[in-house]
């Protein structure tokens, strides 16, 4: 296994796909990556979540696909035997990183306060987890982190929309943003790929000048 990139560095946009039916996953998934965004995490908010990831490195393996919104210790190894080749959690027990460090794959554990992250850096890891990004204070926390843990890059995830994507890129600890608004619900029902593509390009356009989505490991 070649070192994995950091997850930050490889796109500053992190798209986030949401299905009910894991058979949509598959060409949500590609008309995200028709737009250059060919890595994405599918958010585990759902029975069908493990399925959607399994199909999309099946069916679409040029696109890296990892799991996204982790929160119990069960779900690091059952993302990764369906074929999860990155984890985004949203929290960051010593549990849940013990279970993400076991399945040796690139992983971003989460933080929501500068006490938390603090803890994180100590344990070794500079790349986290903004979570609730918007929630927890959105850029003005993110100047008050960057005081506290210097150290510290971000993945801002939580409550941000097209219209807050060049702001929080602009932030000097944000590495990158993750974008759960790509797959609208609606969209994914009347399998509307080309309003997904459309959403991923405008993405693509609003963050920084060149995007490098290239394999993570």
């Amino acid at each position: 296994m070649r070192e994995p990139r950091s997850l930050l560095d490889v796109a500053p946009v992190m798209p986030v796909i949401s299905v009910r039916n894991a058979a949509d996953a598959v060409p949500a998934a590609r008309a995200i990556a028709q737009a250059g965004l060919s890595l994405v995490q599918v958010a585990l908010d759902g029975p069908g979540s493990f399925e959607a990831i399994e199909r999309i490195a099946a069916e679409a393996p040029k696109i890296v696909v990892g799991a996204g919104a982790l929160t119990d210790v069960t779900q690091p190894a059952l993302a990764r035997a369906a074929g999860a080749e990155f984890l985004v959690a949203n929290t960051a027990s010593a549990a849940l990183r013990e279970a993400m460090r076991a399945t040796e794959l690139p992983h971003l554990p989460g933080a929501a306060s500068a006490v938390e992250a603090i803890d994180l850096l100590e344990d070794g890891y500079t790349d986290l987890v903004l979570f609730p990004a918007a929630a927890a204070g959105g850029l003005r926390h993110l100047k008050a982190l960057a005081a506290f843990v210097p150290g510290a890059r971000f993945c801002a995830v939580g409550g941000i929309g097209p219209v807050d994507l060049t702001g929080y890129l602009a932030a000097p600890n944000v590495r990158c943003v993750s974008a759960d608004w790509l797959t609208p619900a609606d969209a994914v029902r009347r399998r509307d790929w080309d309003r997904i593509r459309r959403l991923a390009d405008v993405a693509v356009k609003l963050s920084r000048p060149t995007v490098t989505a290239v394999r993570a490991l």
